[in-house]
């Protein structure tokens, strides 16, 4: 099975990962802050790791729900996000 992309926004991505895992995908970690505020009352993460790529490029966080999850609400929430204000939070600091 390939990861399946569930949503994407610039900077922020759920997929349906190769072991079976929902995981929302966010570059920067106070586009990821801005994410965890806008969805936690509502939606509590597995684990989060993170991933410093490179030098230059944004930390990526892995933020991972449980693996009876079931995307539905969340993908709803998420439609709900400001794509505008995602790349406004992202550009302060890249």
């Amino acid at each position: 099975m390939q990861e399946e992309i569930l949503f994407s926004i610039p900077h922020v991505k759920l997929i349906h990962s190769k072991s079976g895992l929902y995981c929302l995908i966010v570059e920067d970690g106070n586009v990821n802050d801005y994410v965890e505020d806008f969805l936690w009352d509502q939606f509590e993460y597995e684990s989060t790791s993170v991933s410093v790529p490179a030098k230059n490029s944004p930390v990526i966080y892995y933020n991972c729900f449980e693996r009876n999850f079931t995307p539905g609400g969340l993908l709803e929430e998420l439609k709900k996000l400001d794509a505008g204000e995602v790349e406004r939070i992202y550009s302060q600091k890249h």
